[in-house]
């Protein structure tokens, strides 16, 4: 490990020779791998453009965060500025490997390219696949080895996606609405289970002292609650939506403006109302805290897959099928 880390340290800083220059480049790219890119990205695909696309990117997206999240703790490694011998030109407080946002890109980009198999969308994702990874070793907050196995995380989330899609499809098909609906919560419950666990597993490891001071939240069960809650309410809201509020995507693209505007409002008011709110009842860093944002982004999924469409076919933004 000593010698990756080297090796990481010497390639960060020959990067960072491009700093300051690069600077506001590479923070674009970076927030091309954030949770709240793809929170305004992926409505968009499932409102506009193929509501089957969206929830897959969506459940794509929270699985592979889910999976990301648990070998970070697992592992429970240092980022490069935390060892003081890079720059840390932005400031990050979860572990280092394996890289969140290289494993979410290839995933989720992944699965779109495969999906739509246009050229030009393949050419697109890998290019914003690679700056996306590469912006996070010039930000001096990932290692190669980082990059390099969420590249891998991501790859078999999207194997898995791909390999067993129709299967699953056809499995979930055939039950009734309320058994869709617990395999989905239950899916859920294990995510945040397997995220207490691994935290116990590692409680005997504490974070060594050189570094410590930075990992504040580092060691937190908060983003199991956020994964799960996202995959319960895309399940749910999905399974609603084809039985209660099917609608088509096409239309004018004055329609389709009006939809999606309409539609980020809510999840707008579901991601921030719903923290303001909550914040007043309990801290994040409680039962009672970890329950509300289990329901604060599972309502929020929710209103994506079910409540917005339900919606636009009330006030006719959409069509019914």
């Amino acid at each position: 490990m000593d010698a990756l880390i080297d090796f990481g340290i010497a390639l960060i800083l020959a990067i960072q020779t491009l700093s300051p220059a690069l600077d506001g480049v590479m923070d674009f790219f970076t927030f091309l791998g954030k949770f709240e890119f793809y929170m305004l990205f992926i409505p968009f695909v499932y409102w506009v453009i193929d509501t089957r696309l969206g929830v897959r990117l969506l459940l794509i997206l929270a699985t592979t965060s889910f999976f990301t999240t648990f070998f970070k703790h697992l592992f429970h490694q240092t980022r490069p500025y935390w060892l003081g011998k890079v720059m840390g030109l932005r400031e990050e407080t979860s572990y280092g490997i394996p890289s969140s946002h290289a494993s979410g890109s290839l995933a989720v980009w992944g699965y779109l390219a495969y999906y739509v198999r246009k050229t030009w969308l393949w050419i697109l994702s890998i290019v914003l696949i690679l700056l996306i990874s590469f912006s996070r070793l010039y930000l001096g907050v990932h290692f190669p080895h980082d990059v390099l196995f969420g590249w891998l995380v991501g790859f078999v989330v999207l194997f898995v996606a791909i390999r067993f899609d129709r299967p699953l499809s056809t499995w979930m098909n055939r039950q009734s609405l309320g058994k869709q609906i617990l395999t989905g919560f239950f899916a859920s419950l294990g995510m945040i289970l397997i995220g207490h666990a691994v935290l116990a597993l590692i409680t005997s490891s504490p974070d060594p002292a050189e570094w410590s001071q930075f990992a504040t939240q580092a060691r937190t069960v908060t983003e199991y609650y956020t994964m799960a809650g996202i995959f319960f309410g895309a399940m749910s809201g999905y399974v609603f939506m084809k039985r209660y509020a099917r609608f088509q995507t096409g239309g004018g693209w004055g329609k389709r403006i009006a939809r999606y505007l309409v539609g980020i409002l809510g999840v707008l008011v579901f991601y921030m109302g719903l923290d303001q709110l909550f914040s007043l009842f309990a801290p994040d860093e409680s039962a009672l805290g970890y329950l509300l944002r289990y329901i604060r982004y599972g309502s929020a999924s929710f209103w994506v897959t079910f409540l917005a469409p339900w919606i636009f076919l009330k006030v006719r933004l959409a069509d019914k099928i």
